[in-house]
């Protein structure tokens, strides 16, 4: 290599090394604005929903779809119903358990019928299983069957019942959660919001027995010894009457029946307006709905509110977003700059996982990959050969962390490694080439010069002397 080639080589070393420096610095600052913006929240339904307070939630990643008043208080009516079916379940009693209705709670039944609460029918001195009581609870709504509960679980102190409802809400996380009955029948010190009745509907969601209940949509109660004959013609064998469940999303002959519906729980008073808590399934996506405080007046169709804010979220969030994982599978991920490397000097990275999201259809968001590596990479560089880990954010929201690898093989440049070493003495290696060419364009020319003039004279020492005939040679 020559002089001016090292020279030009390093200087071009130390160009393309600012600009890189140049470039980085560039993307930090970018990358700090950026992270500095508050997130980005998904696109509204483009409609107002007419309840007073909903949160919605795409349960397979905790992406909040829509909220309205999440965290305000509310009278939550029947879907109080939830935690003591909750707490009846986690009980650990046997719900094949036979029990008589005790007379304590004559009180309590003759004050549901003044407030004009559904009811199951239930009678002071019958027998019922705790699974009939639980069937009674989700189905109909019954308010005599939730005090039954209420009233065996607690050794017939219904105040500690409530008590211990309001200590399991907190324990799930519920802030602003009061009960003070076993059915919210009494609006008086009974309160929640959509946000922590979604927690308790999670709750549920995770009791197998729970969903068995809440999803079914029809149950015939067994003769007792208070009602040894049915009055329904339909009634099988040995069956007294028949409790059909008040979500009619779930009902295939109604007009907003929706298949992917699972559950849960619906609730009214005149205080607390209609109210749905529910979970659906759509395309292998589970989500959670809360909506309350919907009017009282029933729609046109003469369904309540609550059910078409309920299928107008669902119907929208599904058209509109999608679970997937991100950086998407096949696609660069991010890029670094690579050092000593013919083929390229630029190093596309891949993602080791995905991160699990919910992807807007429409309006997809803003992808930040940034790579947790100091310095730049070096070959040798092997397929597969994961070089660091990254930060994914959507939108300005960090989603996580995932693991980056190289997509191919990097070969070693030995002629660019010591390209690169030698540009810090670019100064030195400037100064033995100008010695060098000095050298050659001054010394070595007068060098030559003089050897030709000392020749010059020894040849014309040996004619003189010849001339004088001392020459010997």
């Amino acid at each position: 290599m020559h002089a001016m080639d090292i020279m030009d080589a390093a200087m071009d070393r130390k160009h393309v090394r600012r600009a890189r420096r140049l470039a980085c610095l560039v993307l930090a600052l970018l990358i700090f604005c950026a992270g500095a913006l508050p997130a980005a929240a998904l696109a509204g339904p483009g409609f107002e929903p007419q309840s007073a307070a909903v949160y919605f939630v795409n349960l397979d990643t905790g992406i909040v779809a829509y909220q309205k008043n999440a965290h305000e208080r509310r009278a939550c009516a029947s879907l109080t119903k939830m935690m003591t079916a909750l707490l009846l379940i986690e009980s650990g009693e046997d719900l094949s358990r036979m029990l008589t209705i005790p007379e304590r709670l004559r009180g309590e039944f003759d004050k549901i019928q003044e407030e004009n609460g559904a009811d199951a029918d239930l009678k002071i001195g019958e027998e019922i299983t705790l699974l009939d009581l639980l069937y009674c609870t989700l189905l109909p709504s019954a308010n005599d069957a939730a005090s039954v509960i209420a009233d065996h679980l607690s050794g017939g102190d219904l105040d500690a019942f409530a008590a211990r409802m309001t200590e399991r809400a907190a324990g799930l996380g519920c802030e602003d959660t009061r009960f003070s009955c076993a059915h919210g029948l009494y609006g008086e010190g009974n309160w929640s919001t959509a946000y922590d009745m979604a927690l308790i509907a999670r709750a549920c969601r995770e009791q197998p027995l729970f969903m068995q209940v809440a999803t079914t949509t029809e149950y015939w109660l067994p003769l007792s010894n208070l009602h040894p004959e049915s009055r329904d013609p339909e009634a099988p064998a040995g069956m007294s009457r028949r409790l059909r469940v008040t979500n009619v999303l779930q009902l295939p002959d109604q007009e907003l029946y929706r298949p992917y519906i699972q559950g849960m729980k619906t609730g009214f008073t005149d205080e607390a307006g209609r109210c749905f808590v529910s979970t659906a399934v759509h395309e292998g996506e589970t989500w959670l709905l809360a909506v309350l405080g919907a009017p009282i007046p029933l729609a046109e169709d003469g369904f309540n509110q609550a059910f078409h804010d309920t299928v107008d979220l669902y119907d929208w969030a599904f058209a509109r977003f999608e679970v997937g994982g991100l950086p998407a599978a096949g696609e660069v991920a991010t890029r670094l700059p690579l050092d000593y490397c013919e083929e390229a000097d630029i190093l596309p990275l891949y993602a080791t996982e995905h991160l699990t999201t919910l992807i807007d259809r429409v309006e997809p968001g803003r992808l930040q990959v940034l790579p947790n590596y100091e310095g730049t990479p070096q070959p040798p560089i092997a397929a597969g050969q994961v070089l660091c880990t990254a930060q994914v954010f959507l939108d300005g929201e960090l989603l996580g962390e995932i693991g980056l690898a190289a997509g191919q093989d990097y070969a070693f440049s030995k002629r660019l490694y010591w390209r690169a070493k030698l540009a810090p003495y670019q100064t030195e290696l400037l100064v033995v080439g100008l010695a060098l060419a000095f050298a050659l364009l001054v010394l070595l020319p007068a060098v030559v010069i003089l050897r030709k003039r000392a020749a010059r004279r020894r040849r014309a020492a040996r004619l003189a002397a010849l001339r004088r005939g001392a020459y010997r040679g």
